[in-house]
């Protein structure tokens, strides 16, 4: 019987410091898998317009070979960064992972309706889309595939019967929380029963839960993998990599790899307490999934502080270093409807912790 292993990671950046080689701890064990998934988060260029962001990721076009040497198959170009350089950079990106033969996702140089990649290996078809939330504009003449219901499921119907399984590439959720959104989990189970087999999350820049789903299998968030994760304000260090193993009939297994970020920003494995604690972590954070806890509002308890917290950081930076339009659009961003319901959220966690004797 066929069988295949997709090794699946996050966030990847290709910046370290000391110029230590990003993935220096983990060649051995990528060279297990049949194929290399990983979310390309920074733009491979040394020209184009920057944005007006508090976080701008570019990285030296020369660091592209890290990926060919430790074999990643497949990218995810669909995130917040990719237009980081503007259209000029993200023509670059793109043209640069071309010639060097990496296959990508979510994005294409030209207007399209579908971005996406099949890849066989060992007898089996897996069939890659690629989608990312994001309220930046996208250029006319290129396609970023931003994630849209309606547009995902047709898409799947188009890929599903050209391939033996479809694989959902997502850059969705909140950042720095732990858990997905009543609405993230809804989205993923439609496109599970709509035909894709595998959702790979990323964005939130910590790990969220894994689910099993009818004949499919979610993971929310992968966190990063080669990030300095000061950037992304993680509280932590820990990540994994996610190895799912199929045959001709589907997902038949799958093994979470603990790894931690060193002050290098470079992937390293862990054994020991280290490794136990994660994969504990990771069991905690995917029992809400079973337990049927993840309402809307257990959820805006959970995520409001973290979220609020952390947009008033970046918007302090941008009003700093860009003056009135960053305050004006912090001004309005604090009356939305989602700020709303996070302050909401958050006063009424803390009446519950005062209710418990907590110090506030």
């Amino acid at each position: 019987m066929s069988s295949l292993m997709l090794m699946a990671v996050g966030d990847i950046t290709l910046q370290t410091k000391n110029n230590q080689h990003p993935f220096k701890y983990v060649m051995d064990t990528f060279r297990k898998k049949d194929i290399l998934f990983g979310n390309l988060e920074t733009v491979l260029s040394t020209t184009g317009k920057e944005k007006k962001k508090s976080v701008v990721l570019r990285s030296s076009p020369e660091s592209v070979t890290y990926l060919n040497a430790v074999g990643f198959d497949i990218l995810n170009v669909a995130n917040n960064h990719i237009l980081d350089l503007g259209i000029e950079g993200f023509r670059n990106t793109l043209e640069l992972l071309d010639e060097h033969e990496l296959e990508y996702i979510g994005a294409g140089s030209q207007k399209s309706s579908l971005n996406s990649s099949i890849i066989k290996k060992n007898g089996i078809k897996l069939g890659f889309l690629g989608y990312t939330i994001g309220r930046f504009k996208v250029p006319e003449e290129i396609s970023i595939s931003k994630i849209k219901e309606k547009k995902i499921i047709s898409d799947i119907e188009l890929i599903k019967d050209t391939c033996d399984f479809v694989v959902v590439s997502l850059h969705w959720g909140t950042e720095n929380v732990l858990y997905p959104s009543p609405k993230q989990i809804e989205l993923a189970h439609k496109l599970i029963d709509h035909g894709a087999i595998l959702i790979l999350g990323h964005h939130p820049h910590v790990l969220q839960g894994i689910e099993k789903y009818k004949n499919g299998l979610i993971a929310y968030s992968l966190g990063n993998f080669q990030f300095d994760c000061k950037l992304s304000q993680s509280s932590t260090n820990d990540s994994i990599i996610f190895c799912v193993y199929f045959n001709e009939n589907g997902i038949t297994d799958f093994r979470i790899i603990p790894i931690t970020i060193d002050e290098n920003f470079v992937p390293i494995l862990v054994e020991g307490k280290v490794k136990e604690k994660i994969l504990n972590f990771i069991s905690q954070i995917s029992k809400p999934f079973i337990d049927g806890k993840i309402t809307n509002k257990w959820w805006f308890e959970k995520i409001g502080e973290e979220y609020l917290v952390g947009n008033i950081n970046s918007y302090i930076f941008r009003i700093k270093k860009y003056g009135l339009v960053p305050l004006l659009e912090c001004f309005f961003w604090l009356f939305t409807p989602f700020c709303i319901r996070c302050y909401i959220g958050t006063l009424r966690l803390l009446i519950k912790n005062c209710g418990k004797g907590e110090t506030l």
